[in-house]
């Protein structure tokens, strides 16, 4: 279980229930995206339950209750949801594990500053804190924005296979953990992707779109190529019939370069 304070800034006679209720459910779709991706599940498996509400600026506190009876990813959803903004909002970069519609939904709570009576916000839980200015808004504009496109490929692991609307598909960057929307073809997605290969890391070719900061945004993918596992690799008796000593007595920076040198 896990605390989590969610603060709307403003002055009490101003702010608006719409802009209000907005907001919650913003950062409450923000948090399902980083539950999906860190749990698996694609719905998600915590609820947040309202422990105490106060005013002056209105502030709720919510407690994570687990829907899984073994496992609770709360305290690590917590964790991620204040370090996201925090990345967001100093470091103009996107957070590990939140997808592009959840960037959306960032974007949605950030552009309600300045408007419908509220002024900023405030996340935290028992040992962090992060402030959410116009300056995350500001950045959220840049993060979301295409800069360029070229054909590529991104490796990362399979997540959140989705057939309604638009066939898609989220990959979580081998590196760094980001986000990757991938899009294929209607018609293409029960011979592209399969239940069986969630979970797989996988890499996903096609034109890829990145942001200003060189980040891939999304996959308009093109094929699909599932990694091997590890225990799938070949074995060091499999390998027998290769020569382990082809570089002799050198070692294999010292044979590298005497090839370069002839």
């Amino acid at each position: 279980m896990a605390t989590l304070r969610f603060e709307v800034k403003g002055q009490l006679g101003s702010i608006t229930l719409r802009g209000f209720l907005t907001a919650v459910e913003s950062a409450l779709k923000m948090l399902g995206d980083y539950d999906a991706a860190i749990s698996g599940k694609a719905r998600g498996t915590i609820d947040w339950i309202i422990t105490d509400v106060s005013t002056g600026s209105l502030k709720i506190v919510t407690q994570s209750r687990s829907r899984l009876e073994d496992k609770n990813y709360g305290p690590e959803v917590t964790a991620r949801f204040i370090e996201g903004w925090s990345v967001i909002e100093r470091q103009c970069v996107t957070p590990a594990y939140l997808s592009e519609q959840g960037m959306k939904q960032a974007k949605q709570l950030t552009r309600l500053i300045g408007r419908e009576g509220m002024t900023g916000f405030v996340a935290s839980s028992q040992t962090e804190v992060v402030e959410i200015t116009a300056q995350a808004s500001a950045n959220i504009e840049q993060l979301l924005k295409v800069r360029q496109c070229s054909i590529g490929s991104v490796e990362g692991k399979l997540e959140t296979i989705s057939i309604h609307g638009e066939s898609r598909f989220i990959i979580y960057h081998r590196r760094t953990g980001k986000a990757v929307t991938c899009r294929v073809p209607p018609d293409r997605l029960r011979t592209m992707i399969s239940t069986e290969m969630l979970g797989r890391r996988i890499i996903a070719s096609g034109k890829v779109c990145s942001n200003m900061k060189g980040e891939p945004l999304r996959v308009e993918a093109e094929e699909i190529k599932v990694l091997r596992r590890k225990e799938e690799l070949p074995s060091i008796a499999d390998l027998s019939g290769i020569d382990l000593h082809f570089t002799g007595e050198l070692s294999t920076e010292e044979y590298i370069r005497s090839l370069r040198s002839d």
